[in-house]
C-alpha cells in the first residue's frame, strides 16, 4: 500500500511539471528558425568575424630603455634601465670583497649576514616584509665586489630601497645571528668539497697571486678562521669599505627619475666617506696541490690575462668561446659547444678524460685564463701534456671558420643573456661600478665583430709568456712537476 501511494504521488508530480512547462513555453515569444545550407540553425549572436575596436593607451616605450647614470652629492651612482615588465630587479654593487679581508672569510660572512637585523628591521620583520612584498633577496661576495640584490614587483621598489639602505649601512650584526651563520657556512664548506671544479678555480687564484696577495685570498671562509670572524670585525669591514662613493644602486625594470628620488631619500643621508687606495694585485704564478682520496684527479693550468679595463678583454672573451669544452657527457645538438677546440681535440679523442673546459676570471687590473681537466690518476700525465699542447696551439693558427663561429656564439650568448632581467641588472651594476658608465650591447657586438685571428694569436702569445699557475686536487703525485710543465712554454 505504501509503495502504491508513493508511485501515485510521483505520477501526479510529473504531470504537474509537464503542465507547468507547457504554460511557460506558451508565454515565450515565438522565433522563426532559419536553416542554413549546412543544416545548422542561424545564430542571433554577434558576428564574431567582425573585428572589435579596442581603445588602449600606447606604451611609453618598448623593449629596454638606454641605461642612465646619475651621481648623488655623496658620490653614490644610480644606474637603471626600464623594461615593459611588471617586475624589477634592484640592488647595490659595492667595490669591496674578499680582497679587503683582514681575516680571510670576513666578506663571505657578510654575505651570509645580509638582510638580517638592522636598525629599522628585526630579522623577523625583514623576512615578513620580503614575503609581504613578494620579494626574493640574495647577496653575493666576490673578490672585488659585494652584491645585494632583490627581485620584486615594481610597486614594491620604494620599500625595497629602504630595506637595502638600512641593511647595508646599519646592520646590527647580533652575535647570535653571526653564530647561526657560522653553522650554515660549515655546511656550505662541506658541500664545496663536492665541487672540485669550483675548488680548483679558487686554488688557481692562490697559485697565481700568492696567499698574501689580495686576489690570492680564499673566497670562502676557511674552517680555521670561523672562530676569528666576530661582529666587531664585520663592523670594522663595513666602516672601512662601505661608503656611497664606491657603490652603485642599480635597477633593471624601473624608471630612472623615480629611482634617483628613492636613492636621495634612503641613501642621500650617508656621508661620502674616504677610502684607502685599493691594494694592488700582482700576478706571480706558482702552484697549489691538495691531496685527497678522490677517485679522480683534477688539474687546472692558467696564465695571466687582461682585466676588466684591459684592451685585450674582448679578444680574450672570443678566445674563451673558441676553446670552450665541458664534461664528457653531453646531449649534443646545436649551441652545446661540440665544435669548440677542447671538445674536438680532447673530449672527443680521449675516452679517459672526464672533463676539459676553459675558465676565466677578470678583475679591475688583471685576470687569469686557464683550462681545467679531470681524469684518473694513471691517465693524468697524458691529459696534462694534451692540455699544454692545446694551449700552445692558441698562439699558432686560428681558422676563419672557428673564428666566425666563436664570434657568433659570443654575440648570441651576450644578447640572449641580456634578455634576462637579473642578468641585465648585473651588467648595469658591474659596468657602472667598473667604468662609471655602461657600454650598450650594440657597441659590444661591433667590438666582437672587429676581432681578428691575429688579435687572438697575439693575446695567446702574451699570456703564454707569463709564468704558469697550477692547481691540483686528488693524487698530486700523478701531475708532473711545476718546472716540467713550465718548460713546455719556455
Amino acid at each position: 500500500m505504501f509503495a502504491q501511494k508513493m508511485c501515485a504521488a510521483s505520477a501526479r508530480a510529473a504531470s504537474a511539471r509537464a503542465v507547468s512547462a507547457r504554460a511557460v513555453s506558451s508565454h515565450r515569444p515565438r522565433t522563426t528558425s532559419v536553416r542554413t545550407i549546412w543544416g545548422a540553425a542561424a545564430s542571433d549572436k554577434d558576428d564574431l568575424t567582425v573585428p572589435m575596436v579596442v581603445t588602449a593607451p600606447e606604451p611609453l616605450f618598448t623593449g629596454t630603455t638606454p641605461t642612465q647614470v646619475t651621481t648623488l652629492s655623496n658620490g653614490l651612482k644610480v644606474a637603471s634601465s626600464d623594461l615593459t615588465l611588471p617586475c624589477a630587479t634592484v640592488g647595490v654593487y659595492i667595490e669591496a670583497g674578499s680582497c679587503c679581508d683582514s681575516v680571510s672569510g670576513t666578506a663571505h660572512m657578510l654575505q651570509h649576514m645580509a638582510f638580517k637585523s638592522s636598525s629599522a628591521y628585526s630579522h623577523l620583520r625583514m623576512v615578513r616584509a620580503g614575503e609581504h612584498l613578494g620579494a626574493v633577496a640574495s647577496a653575493t661576495a666576490g673578490r672585488e665586489n659585494m652584491v645585494y640584490q632583490v627581485d620584486t614587483l615594481k610597486s614594491s621598489v620604494p620599500e625595497v630601497v629602504e630595506m637595502l639602505a638600512d641593511g647595508i649601512f646599519e646592520p646590527k650584526l647580533l652575535p647570535w645571528e653571526v653564530e647561526e651563520q657560522k653553522e650554515i657556512i660549515k655546511m656550505e664548506l662541506e658541500d664545496a668539497k663536492k665541487n672540485p671544479q669550483q675548488m680548483l678555480q679558487d686554488l688557481s687564484h692562490t697559485a697565481a697571486f700568492g696567499t698574501s696577495s689580495p686576489l690570492g685570498k680564499p673566497l670562502m671562509c676557511p674552517p680555521k678562521n670561523l672562530g676569528s670572524v666576530t661582529p666587531e670585525m664585520l663592523k670594522a669591514f663595513i666602516d672601512e669599505n662601505y661608503c656611497p662613493s664606491n657603490m652603485v644602486l642599480a635597477a633593471a625594470g624601473y624608471d630612472h627619475d623615480e629611482l634617483v628620488a628613492l636613492a636621495e631619500a634612503s641613501f642621500g643621508k650617508y656621508e661620502a666617506g674616504s677610502l684607502a687606495p685599493a691594494p694592488a694585485a700582482t700576478y706571480a704564478g706558482g702552484e697549489v696541490r691538495l691531496s685527497s682520496d678522490d677517485e679522480m684527479t683534477h688539474f687546472a693550468l692558467s696564465f695571466k690575462a687582461a682585466g676588466w679595463k684591459g684592451k685585450e678583454l674582448v679578444p680574450l672573451c672570443v678566445l674563451n668561446t673558441m676553446m670552450g669544452g665541458g664534461a664528457s657527457f653531453s646531449a649534443g645538438g646545436p649551441g652545446k659547444g661540440m665544435y669548440t677546440r677542447l671538445y674536438q681535440n680532447i673530449l672527443n679523442r680521449y675516452g679517459f678524460v672526464q672533463a676539459a673546459s676553459v675558465f676565466t676570471a677578470f678583475y679591475n687590473d688583471v685576470g687569469i685564463f686557464g683550462v681545467y681537466g679531470t681524469t684518473s690518476a694513471d691517465c693524468m700525465g697524458q691529459l696534462v701534456a694534451t692540455i699544454c699542447e692545446e694551449m700552445k696551439k692558441m698562439a699558432v693558427s686560428i681558422s676563419a671558420e672557428e673564428l666566425a663561429r666563436a664570434k657568433n656564439q659570443l654575440k648570441t650568448s651576450l644578447l640572449m643573456n641580456l634578455e634576462s632581467r637579473p642578468v641585465l641588472f648585473e651588467d648595469i651594476g658591474r659596468q657602472v661600478l667598473t667604468y662609471g658608465a655602461r657600454t650598450p650591447p650594440e657597441e659590444l657586438v661591433l667590438q666582437i665583430e672587429a676581432v681578428t685571428a691575429t688579435d687572438l694569436i697575439n693575446v695567446s702569445k702574451a699570456m703564454l709568456k707569463t709564468p704558469p699557475s697550477i692547481a691540483v686536487y686528488g693524487d698530486t703525485t700523478s701531475v708532473p712537476r711545476y718546472d716540467q710543465i713550465a718548460s713546455q712554454f719556455g
